[in-house]
């Protein structure tokens, strides 16, 4: 447990440290995050990008001629700088009360005596088994000890007694440890044993990127705040705008004929709105500018909503990439702060290139670059030493835009479907009037490729309605959790994803 007396942001940290140790599939120092933080004491909101970058000794055509086994051979390849410690650095010294040290010590403890493995962690060694069971460092902490050729299942105990001591030195210095320290070269080193290609200086020269001026856009009385590009903020502007030109109320969904309208409509805004997001990239290395101002404005909402046809499908898209390793943290302080944060190492286990010295586990983000040889790519996603790949995290901060107070604080992930499933929560709870639980427990539509997928017991009556509108219905096997924090007067209610077997937590 955390001490009394620190910050939302502090909070927010020791949590996301505590998660990396239970989820480590998902996330960890690792991998790259993305903050949006909203300080009451000064009515300012920022985000903090901190998501992994390409090496200097990158290059656009590194994977042309990458076949199946390529990764299996060279997984160091696929390792994008990690940018998580420096992003907690960043936020902790804005914004945090208790010492560094202390955020540490929940998350040293729980690798240090263990735990029982939850459903998320059971499911994903399953998925991954033949990997661990032929990698030494992975099968060391996820095969019983006793033969080291089975793997551990759900309620089994754990421990990471490595990534305890690593955890125990950083907590002890800063961020430096990890990027300028005692870490750095053996972090090297084992990143190079893998076939990577990250050097010291590309660990010394990794900084987080701050925007003290969060994406801001208003839809009815709600002001909405969350990260720029390549973030997925300008992807979620774009889709509730034009959705807000129908109307939006809890009639949309009264009847099957409404329901089924207002989904025909919402999976057609998706996917016009994935279009763009397709087109987007690194504004440090793109010049994306008149882009996104497109994509928060309302006269080009206007007009993308003019090409849907309300009596049948007609839109199509290209998802280049389905990644799940993936969490997000939803936090309102009793002072009125908050924060979103959403963290990730990209596909499960990231790279499956594992410390053996330190416990971490490696991204793979390198995976989220658009590949030149690809069918309709996005060029403006390519590979460039120092550039951040297009993400679709997005965490969210909804104001009421009267009383200027936090209502809700949402993002979810699961990868492509991250920015698709939060607005859909985010429909269904300021728009459609669902309480908070069913508003994220209610079955959700997601857009890969040129299908319509739904969740297990989506309303069968609207699946009729919108396979009459030409949509190719397929079960949903690839789940995005959400996350949500609401305002209710003066009470606060939360909610996490039972997808992933989620709960909320009070502090």
């Amino acid at each position: 447990m955390l001490k009394r007396g620190g910050s939302v942001v502090d909070a927010a940290i020791a949590a996301l440290l505590c998660v990396s140790v239970v989820n480590p599939h998902s996330m960890g120092i690792g991998g790259g995050v993305v903050f949006t933080i909203y300080n009451a004491s000064t009515g300012k909101v920022e985000t903090i990008n901190a998501r992994e970058t390409a090496p200097m000794n990158a290059s656009q055509n590194m994977f042309d001629n990458a076949t199946d086994d390529y990764k299996k051979e060279k997984p160091g390849l696929y390792i994008a700088v990690p940018g998580e410690l420096r992003g907690y650095w960043e936020a902790h010294k804005r914004h945090g009360r208790l010492p560094w040290k202390e955020l540490f010590k929940p998350s040293i403890e729980l690798a240090k005596d263990g735990f029982r493995i939850g459903k998320a962690l059971a499911d994903a060694i399953e998925e991954t088994n033949e990997t661990i069971l032929n990698n030494t460092a992975l099968c060391e902490v996820f095969c019983n000890k006793s033969d080291n050729k089975t793997l551990l299942k759900e309620n089994d105990n754990i421990s990471f007694p490595r990534l305890a001591d690593t955890y125990e030195k950083i907590s002890e210095g800063d961020a430096d440890v990890f990027y300028n320290g005692s870490l750095t070269q053996t972090i090297v080193d084992d990143i190079k044993a893998a076939g990577g290609n990250i050097t010291r200086k590309d660990l010394l020269d990794y900084k987080p990127v701050l925007n003290e001026y969060a994406l801001n856009f208003t839809v009815e009385n709600y002001t909405f705040l969350a990260p720029d590009a390549p973030f997925g903020g300008p992807v979620l502007a774009l889709i509730l705008n034009i959705l807000k030109g129908y109307n939006i109320s809890s009639s949309s969904v009264s009847t099957r004929d409404n329901k089924t309208l207002m989904y025909h409509r919402m999976i057609e805004a998706f996917r016009l709105a994935d279009a763009q997001k397709n087109k987007l990239g690194d504004p440090y290395f793109e010049n994306i500018t008149e882009l996104l101002k497109n994509m928060t404005s309302d006269s080009f909402a206007d007009h993308i909503r003019s090409k849907i046809n309300d009596d049948i499908k007609q839109t199509s898209n290209d998802d280049e990439n389905i990644d799940r390793g993936t969490s997000h943290l939803s936090i309102i302080a009793e002072d009125g702060s908050a924060v979103a944060v959403t963290s990730s190492i990209n596909n499960e286990f990231g790279s499956k290139v594992m410390s053996p010295s330190t416990g971490i586990i490696f991204n793979d983000q390198m995976e989220d670059f658009s590949k030149p040889k690809k069918i309709n790519v996005n060029k403006n996603n390519f590979i460039k030493p120092g550039k951040r790949p297009l993400s679709s995290m997005c965490p969210t901060i909804i104001f009421e835009e009267q009383s200027r107070k936090v209502r809700m604080v949402v993002g979810g992930s699961g990868g492509t479907n991250i920015t698709t499933a939060t607005a859909q929560v985010i429909l269904n709870y300021l728009f459609f009037d669902y309480d908070l639980k069913k508003a994220v427990a209610e079955p959700r539509v997601q857009i890969p490729r040129d299908n319509t997928t739904v969740d297990e017991k989506f309303d069968t009556d609207v699946i009729k309605g919108l396979e009459e509108k030409n949509h190719k219905i397929k079960n949903n096997t690839e789940l995005t959790a959400v996350q949500a924090v609401v305002r209710e007067g003066d009470e606060l209610c939360a909610e996490s994803d039972e997808r992933k077997g989620g709960r909320p937590a009070g502090y």
